[in-house]
C-alpha cells in the first residue's frame, strides 16, 4: 500500500507557514520584550521552538511522511535549546554580577566572556544546524523527494533565524545586554 500523494494546498501551506513565522519572529520577540520585559524572553524563545516543532511535524506529515525526516527537524530544535542553555550558563559564569557596561564584551577584560557567551556557541550551533540541514536535504533526496526537498528550506531558514535571536540582540546592543 503506497501512501496517498500530498495535495498542492497541503504542501504550500506547510511550506509557507514557517516562512511567515520567520518573517515575524524578530519583530514579535522585540514587541513582547518591550511590553512584558526581558524576563519573559526565555519563555518566548522556547515558545518559538515549540512553534518550530509543530510546523516541522506538520511539514513532515504533509510532504514527507517519514520518521527520519522528523527526527532531523527535532534534532535541530534540540541543538537550538542546548546552545541557548550553554550561552546562559556561560553568561552567568563569565560576566560580572555587578552588571554590564556598554561595550563590555568589546573590551579586553570581556574578551573571554564574549568568546564563551557569543562567538563559540553561535559558531558551534550554526555548524550543527547546518549539518542537520544537509542531512535533511540528503535524506529527502535519497527518499525520492527531489523537488519537494525545496519545501524544507523555509523551515530551516526560520530555524537559523530563531536560533540567532539572542546573539543578534547582543551584537545589536553593543555587546552590553542579554536576554537568554
Amino acid at each position: 500500500m503506497t501512501p496517498e500523494k500530498p495535495t498542492t494546498g497541503q504542501i504550500a501551506l506547510s511550506t509557507i507557514v514557517p516562512f511567515i513565522m520567520g518573517l515575524c519572529a524578530t519583530w514579535v520577540t522585540m514587541v513582547i520584550s518591550g511590553k512584558y520585559g526581558w524576563d519573559t524572553m526565555p519563555i518566548v524563545l522556547v515558545g518559538w521552538c515549540v512553534a518550530l516543532g509543530i510546523s516541522a511535524s506538520w511539514l513532515n506529515r504533509a510532504v514527507f511522511r517519514r520518521t527520519r525526516m522528523l527526527v532531523l527537524f527535532l534534532a535541530a530544535i534540540g541543538v537550538i535549546l542546548l546552545v541557548w542553555l550553554w550561552q546562559r550558563q556561560a553568561f552567568t559564569m563569565f560576566v560580572p554580577r555587578s552588571g554590564l557596561t556598554y561595550g563590555y564584551f568589546l573590551k579586553p577584560d570581556g574578551a573571554k566572556a564574549r568568546f564563551w557567551t557569543l562567538t563559540c556557541p553561535l559558531r558551534v550551533g550554526l555548524a550543527c544546524l547546518f549539518i542537520c540541514f544537509i542531512a535533511a536535504l540528503f535524506s529527502a533526496w535519497r527518499a525520492g523527494f527531489r523537488f519537494l526537498a525545496a519545501c524544507i528550506i523555509p523551515w530551516w531558514l526560520t530555524a537559523f533565524l530563531i536560533f540567532s535571536l539572542p546573539s543578534m540582540y547582543l551584537d545589536a546592543q553593543g555587546n552590553a545586554s542579554i536576554f537568554i
